[in-house]
């Protein structure tokens, strides 16, 4: 049996991605298994997935702690150390990033590491940063654990007319410009002891990165603030001679990003803002346009 795990953001399809893989595996003949792992955080937020596959039936129904295979959906996810967690030494890697020695330099110890720019190509042939069929075109071709045939007919269950036909491009694109790197099969410590190995227990005690005992009138300095900036691909730019300052993009931002400058005029906070489209989409005077921005 196989065991994958799959890192992305809220809203590149990681579920839904692994949902295909599972069933080009079982047109492939084999047995599979996925589900997901969802947290409270809003669009944009990591999410994980996890994927098990093998020639008899499946019957382990819990999360991926040991996974063979990464797939990491999210060029931002592939510089986590924690997403590396539990990983075997001597699994592969299929990651999107333009930026693979970044990921060597982990030293995580993969033996196969296989990337490909797969923002670049889901803009090209989608129009949006969704990454997931480009991601799976990029797993067939590296692993050869699925072929082709088998995920585009998995495609076919998700999707239909012409947006099956530009995630069939993208699933391509990613099947023939994923760029593979092999690496010497790392050789396994011997261990030094014993009985129960507390590396790989699964549930730890939490890491508590704050006091519990503010008061109200200086809560607001003791709160842990996410900086949500880095899940952007793209980010507002507001026409100011369009703009009629009702104020309505800062009513919508769920992560409260825009603020009212001394200008008179909103401008997004780019430490914070997610690049959603939100604001865009509820202007009522189209005064935002979204624009792509590049991944560093």
């Amino acid at each position: 049996m196989g065991e994958i795990r799959l890192h992305g953001r809220g809203g590149q399809g990681t579920v839904i991605a692994a949902e295909m893989l599972a069933n080009a595996f079982v047109f492939g003949g084999k047995y599979a298994s996925v589900f997901p792992s969802f947290g409270v955080e809003r669009r944009g937020s990591a999410v994980m997935a996890f994927a098990r596959f093998g020639e008899k039936p499946i019957r382990e129904r819990t999360r991926v702690y040991r996974p063979d295979i990464l797939l990491m959906f999210d060029e931002s996810l592939t510089e986590v150390l924690s997403n590396y967690d539990g990983f075997k030494s001597g699994g592969m890697i299929i990651a999107n990033t333009k930026h693979e020695q970044n990921v060597i330099n982990l030293n995580v110890n993969q033996q196969m590491l296989a990337t490909v720019d797969g923002v670049g190509i889901a803009l090209e042939e989608t129009g949006t940063p969704i990454t997931n069929t480009c991601m799976m075109g990029a797993f067939a071709s590296a692993t050869g654990l699925v072929k082709l045939d088998d995920l585009r007919q998995a495609l076919g269950l998700y999707f239909t007319g012409t947006v099956l036909a530009k995630n069939l491009r993208s699933l391509e694109r990613g099947y023939k410009e994923v760029k593979v790197t092999h690496f010497d099969k790392p050789v396994e410590p011997a261990p030094d002891h014993q009985g129960f190995d507390t590396d790989y227990v699964t549930i730890k005690p939490p890491q508590f990165t704050s006091t519990f005992d503010a008061a109200w009138d200086d809560v607001d300095k003791k709160l842990i603030t996410t900086q949500t900036g880095g899940w952007r691909y793209k980010q507002p730019q507001p026409n100011q001679t369009a703009c009629r300052l009702c104020g309505w993009c800062s009513i919508y931002c769920p992560a409260g990003s825009m603020k009212l400058g001394q200008d008179g005029y909103y401008h997004p906070d780019l430490n914070y803002c997610k690049g959603c489209g939100i604001c865009a989409n509820q202007c009522p005077a189209h005064a935002i346009m979204m624009k792509a921005e590049e991944v560093l």
